[in-house]
């Protein structure tokens, strides 16, 4: 038995083993992406961060038999750049499982993690498997909004960003850089990540649509990803109520959600909200929700040289993701 990276050479053999891990004793939709019997090759490909010494593996008498993966997410705390980890793709072959082998990757890969100088990793599972490993819950506010908008707000100009046009995807990643490098938990984008892993199509599914939000003289104000009445992300440059009035527009009515809580936002959204009329106040007014909600698993790393100090563990960073209001968009998880 050995636990070591995967080897180029061993891309196919590892897409089996994933698919089959995944699909096992499972009734998969057509069309799905666990149906896709490629779907960890694909995933990858859209990953320009992805290098192969990122997937741990355990071989067994010259076979693949159970993997963790690693995938690289560079991470904005307040603007400084912490090196970090998403554990994705934990998988062992249905014919090899309840006999440890994934804890045991999981250490090895700890362990290769510090030696990268990576000062934390983050999984979305079951803290009843992995916290015997060292991972920790992880919950913060999102917010639930449900106001009526000024109607003096003029809207502004929308369209949707061009995942092929170079100019689209540099105006995406500057708004991006703008409101996310200040916060805490937001992977750091490059436009290549941008363009191969945000924008694009799948063989299970188009790409999202972000929309780009401008103002009257053709600047930019921001952009947004919104599915049904749910914001999947959101920056903006300048004038954030109005860029809100557009999410809201778009909702057509319904209770907004954010995947975040932000004081920024939650100011931008003081000045979008109509003030009520009196016989309103009585009836029953709109409200702003703070929702704490699960954001995955935790396990700081004791690592020689931390950008973050001041963490002495994972509790402790547990600690400072949940009080400096930790976000991170649906599209950076692996």
């Amino acid at each position: 038995m050995e636990i070591r990276a995967l080897q180029e050479s061993e891309f196919d053999e590892h897409a089996e083993l994933v698919y089959v891990s995944y699909s096992h004793e499972r009734d998969l939709k057509p069309g799905e992406m666990l149906a896709h019997r490629d779907w960890w090759l694909r995933s990858i490909e859209r990953d320009p961060y992805y290098e192969p010494a990122q997937t741990r593996v355990m071989s067994l008498d010259g076979r693949l038999v159970a993997s963790v993966g690693c995938y690289y997410r560079p991470t904005w705390v307040r603007g400084q750049r912490v090196e970090a980890a998403c554990i994705g793709s934990v998988c062992t072959h249905p014919d090899h499982r309840r006999r440890g082998y994934v804890r045991q990757i999981l250490a090895e890969a700890t362990e290769w993690m510090r030696a990268q100088g990576w000062e934390w990793s983050f999984l979305y599972g079951l803290e009843a498997v992995y916290g015997g490993s060292g991972w920790q819950n992880l919950t913060a506010f999102d917010l639930v909004v449900d106001v009526t908008p000024r109607d003096d707000l003029p809207l502004l100009i929308e369209r949707p960003a061009n995942p092929d046009d170079d100019a689209d995807i540099a105006l995406l990643a500057r708004l991006y850089d703008e409101l996310c490098a200040p916060l805490v938990g937001a992977t750091i984008r490059t436009e290549e990540y941008w363009r191969e892993r945000v924008l694009s199509s799948t063989p299970w599914g188009p790409g999202p649509e972000y929309r780009l939000v401008e103002l009257d003289d053709g600047l930019p104000a921001g952009y947004y990803c919104i599915s049904g009445a749910a914001v999947r992300e959101i920056a903006w440059s300048k004038r954030p109520h109005e860029v809100l009035a557009m999410v809201f527009a778009r909702a057509g009515g319904q209770p907004v959600s954010f995947p975040f809580a932000h004081p920024e936002l939650v100011q931008a959204l003081r000045e979008l909200a109509a003030i009520p009329t009196q016989a309103q106040c009585f009836e029953g007014t709109g409200s702003i929700t703070l929702r704490e909600g699960y954001k995955g698993l935790w396990r700081h790393h004791d690592i020689d040289k931390p950008v973050l100090p001041e963490l002495r563990g994972t509790a402790d960073l547990v600690r400072m993701l949940h009080d400096g209001d930790y976000v991170m968009w649906p599209a950076d998880r692996a």
